[in-house]
C-alpha cells in the first residue's frame, strides 16, 4: 500500500475517532468553563431552596427521599403531593428548588433551562451531590437509606450525576475534595431526559442503585424512544424497573397545571404512579445487595 493512502486512511480513521468524541469532548469542555466552588459553599447555596417534610409517625433519624424538580422550577403543590406518597411510606422527604437560589424565575427557567441554554445536568448533578452531604449533616435524616427522586430535567441530572466516580470526578461546578459520599440506595425517574448532552449517553453508571423509571409513551418534551431504549438495554439488570404508560404526556402526574395544559394530566397513570413509588420505597429495603 503507497504512502499516500497510508495517509489518507488515517486521516479518515481520525475524523471518524474525533466524530465519535464529539460529544464527550464539548462535555468536558463546558465542565472545564463552569466556576467552580467548594462542595461546602454549594451545600450552604443549596440549602436556600431545601424544604424538608417528615412522617407523621416514627422516630428519626428517617431514610429520606431527595426530590428534583424539573427544568421549569419546583411547584410546590405537585411536589408536596408526592412528599406526602414518602411520608406515608415512611420516609422524609427533601424537595430541593435548583431555580430559586438561582435567581431564576420560572419563565426564564422555561426559555433558558428547558432550552438546555444554561445548567446542563452535569452541573445540577452538583445539587444531588450537596442535597446528599446536608442529609448527611441532618441527624433527623438517615443518609445511609436515601433515595432520589427526580422529573424530567432532575432526572437528567440524577442521572448524570450516577455516572460519576465519586473518589476522582465530582460534578461540574463542584471542586473535587476527597471525601466520603453517601451511597444512593434507590432512583425513582419520571420522563427523563435521555437526549444529547446526558452522559449516560456515553459513560456508564458508577452508582447502580435500583432504579424504577416511569416514561410518557407520547411525551412530545423528550424523546421517550431514547429513554426507552437505553432502560430496555439494562433489562437485564433485575435491579432495573421501568414502566411505559403508551398514552402519557409529559407531566401526565401533574394535576395541578394551568388550564391550557391541563389536558396533559392523566389520573389513571397518576394513581398508578403514586401506587408504584410507595411500593417501591416501601420494599426498597427488600431489594438492596445483600
Amino acid at each position: 500500500m503507497k504512502r499516500w493512502q497510508l495517509t489518507t486512511i488515517g486521516v479518515i480513521t481520525l475524523a471518524g475517532i474525533l466524530y465519535l468524541n464529539r460529544e464527550p469532548a464539548m462535555m468536558r469542555f463546558l465542565d472545564a468553563q463552569t466556576p467552580k466552588s467548594p462542595i461546602v459553599a454549594h451545600q450552604q447555596f443549596v440549602s436556600d431552596g431545601v424544604e424538608i417534610l417528615y412522617p407523621d409517625a416514627g422516630e428519626p433519624p428517617f431514610p429520606v427521599v431527595l426530590q428534583f424538580h424539573g427544568c421549569a422550577g419546583v411547584r410546590r403543590p405537585f411536589q408536596l403531593q408526592w412528599a406526602e406518597v414518602a411520608n406515608r411510606a415512611g420516609y422524609a422527604a427533601m424537595i430541593v428548588d435548583s431555580m430559586g437560589p438561582r435567581g431564576i424565575s420560572r419563565d426564564e427557567a422555561l426559555e433558558t433551562v428547558c432550552a438546555g441554554k444554561k445548567l446542563l445536568g452535569q452541573e445540577r448533578a452538583g445539587d444531588v451531590l450537596a442535597a446528599i452531604k446536608l442529609a448527611e449533616a441532618d441527624p433527623a435524616l438517615d443518609a445511609d437509606h436515601l433515595v432520589v427522586a427526580a422529573w424530567s430535567h432532575g432526572a437528567w441530572s440524577v442521572m448524570d450525576y450516577l455516572t460519576m466516580d465519586m473518589k476522582r470526578r465530582w460534578p461540574a461546578g463542584i471542586t473535587h475534595a476527597a471525601t466520603d459520599v453517601a451511597a444512593i440506595d434507590g432512583a425513582i425517574l419520571f420522563y427523563p431526559y435521555c437526549g444529547p448532552g446526558t452522559l449516560s449517553r456515553f459513560r456508564a453508571w458508577t452508582q447502580t442503585p435500583p432504579v424504577l423509571a416511569l416514561i410518557a409513551g407520547q411525551d412530545t418534551i423528550v424523546d421517550a424512544k431514547v429513554c426507552i431504549k437505553y432502560f430496555d438495554q439494562r433489562r437485564e439488570d433485575a435491579l432495573v424497573d421501568f414502566v411505559v404508560y403508551p398514552e402519557a404526556q409529559h407531566v401526565f402526574d401533574d394535576p395541578f397545571l394551568e388550564p391550557e395544559w391541563i389536558h396533559w394530566y392523566n389520573e389513571k397513570y397518576f394513581t398508578d404512579a403514586k401506587t408504584r413509588y410507595e411500593g417501591f420505597l416501601i420494599n426498597l429495603p427488600a431489594m438492596a445487595p445483600q
